[in-house]
């Protein structure tokens, strides 16, 4: 039995967030932006292919880590950040509406 495809499967978690929380974010981030809703697939498909890519990347070339962790923590960090603000004004907005 080849063990690869195990090792593929942990590289899907990378820097341990896993893409299946990364390419939501990263959609969403994209869409508040002004990426059209139809464009919401492909986008994410892309987004999971540069994911997985990142995390071979690191594999292949430890040495690039310290970039992936900056591009990951800077789109983490901006895009949530983000979406908290946005939640937090609607709730005001809503709030000051009653």
């Amino acid at each position: 039995m080849n063990f690869d495809s195990m090792h593929f499967a942990d590289g899907i978690v990378l820097l341990g967030i896993p893409a299946v929380v990364l390419v939501p974010l990263i959609i969403e981030g994209l869409k508040r932006l002004g990426l059209p809703t139809r464009w919401a697939t492909p986008a994410a498909v892309i987004a999971g292919m540069l994911i997985a890519g990142g995390a071979e990347m690191i594999e292949i070339w430890p040495r690039t880590l310290p970039i992936v962790r900056v591009i990951l923590s800077g789109i983490v960090l901006g895009f949530g950040a983000s979406g908290v603000y946005s939640r937090a004004k609607s709730s005001r907005e809503a709030i000051d509406l009653q």
